[in-house]
């Protein structure tokens, strides 16, 4: 069982704290990490959901996941990072990104906190979590916008985040 702490529209914590599952049935807000993984030619890691995940799967999306109850934002990431794609960092290799992010809709609202590492490894070398995802694999960034626009967008990206990854260009 998963649990997450509920906040309110300001992000604030308003003492309860559930189970995933129920927090996403009740679409009650909550928090998320996301982190870019980029590589020195100015590529972006992305990483396929696999065909079972509940939201968007076989999307390509960031390394990204809850942040659990009692858990802060940074130490989630750490933990995404090793979970997700089996790379171990240190919070001083992982920067702060962008504001923060509410994304309010009709089921998994939550508040996506951004983060950036840098990482210069073979898409090999990666150590995927098979119950998550199906492969990882670096993006241009001019390519990930493009996938972005595309009518069959492949992405979990909607066409706000491109700011986002233009910003990323100056990294």
């Amino acid at each position: 069982m998963e649990l997450l702490e509920i906040v309110d529209k300001d992000g604030n914590f308003t003492g309860q704290i559930m189970d995933r599952e129920e927090a996403h049935d009740k679409n009650l807000l909550h928090n998320e990490i996301a982190i870019f993984i980029i590589n020195d030619k100015k590529q972006v890691l992305l990483q396929k959901r696999s065909a079972s995940k509940r939201f968007n799967p076989n999307k390509w999306a960031l390394c990204a996941g809850h942040v659990d109850a009692g858990e802060s934002l940074e130490s989630a990431a750490l933990r995404e990072l090793k979970e997700e794609v089996g790379i171990d960092i240190t919070i001083n290799d992982l920067k702060p990104f962008s504001e923060r992010e509410f994304t309010i809709r009709d089921s998994n609202s939550h508040i996506t906190y951004y983060y950036y590492t840098k990482s210069n490894l073979d898409e090999k070398d990666f150590i995927i979590q098979k119950e998550e995802l199906s492969e990882v694999k670096w993006f241009d960034i001019d390519k990930i916008i493009d996938m972005i626009k595309s009518k069959d967008n492949p992405t979990v990206f909607g066409e706000r985040r491109i700011s986002l990854f233009e910003k990323l260009k100056n990294i």
